[in-house]
């Protein structure tokens, strides 16, 4: 009787053979993540994003997600995202240099609230601290384009409380949507390398020989 064990390649196997096997021997490398982290920050302070760390956790429970941590700072946030065509621009432009002239705070925290769940509903942006109190009739820009403007009436033009409110839900809104993008990018890498493509390559360019059920055998 020939007990010699048939010697497979991944594409020679059938269903249950290809799942064991993927199952057994499909790793990803523990740095996979790496580079996304790495470029997410590298790619955030042009929309305003100090990242100091990314949290994740994924991907097959409802509670999976990605968030960070960091700041925010406004002059640079306003310039990316206020475009020509939003509504609001103008106001956000005289805001930004009410801004850049520290009549409200230029950057602001970014934290995450719990240590159950890391995904972007956890995030939390400081509340937009302001002086404008102390504006008067004597209260003038000192620099940019708006030089010489008078503090008082930019602030009156602006509506500028409620748009610091809508600024702060503006923040929140991009600091989440930037952590849900990251998190887009750790799901499709990560599928990437779950994929039976990927493990036949890998099967492939290593010579693996298995067994009709998925096992890796030694030749």
């Amino acid at each position: 009787m020939d007990t010699t064990t048939q010697l497979l390649a991944f594409d020679e196997l059938n269903a249950y053979g290809k799942a064991n096997a993927m199952s057994r021997y499909n790793d990803a490398p523990d740095d996979w993540a790496d580079e996304i982290i790495a470029r997410a920050k590298q790619d955030g302070p042009e929309r305003g994003f100090e990242i100091e760390e990314v949290a994740w956790s994924g991907f097959s429970s409802q509670g999976d997600g990605a968030s960070w941590t960091g700041m925010v700072r406004l002059p640079r946030f306003i310039e990316y995202h206020n475009k020509p065509d939003n509504y609001d621009y103008t106001q956000y432009f005289v805001l930004n240099e009410l801004v850049k002239e520290g009549w409200t705070d230029t950057h602001v925290g970014v934290s995450r609230s719990g240590f159950y769940y890391n995904h972007s509903g956890t995030m939390r942006v400081e509340d937009i601290s302001d002086s404008f109190y102390d504006a008067n009739g004597d209260s003038c820009i000192d620099a940019g384009i708006l030089q010489g403007a008078s503090v008082h009436e930019l602030m009156r033009s602006i509506s500028v409380d409620s748009i610091l409110d809508e600024l702060h839900r503006w923040v929140v809104n991009m600091v989440r949507e930037y952590a849900n993008e990251i998190y887009s990018q750790l799901r499709d890498e990560y599928d990437e390398y779950a994929s039976e493509e990927r493990f036949k390559e890998v099967c492939d360019i290593n010579g693996w020989r298995f067994d009709v059920n998925g096992y890796l055998q030694e030749e």
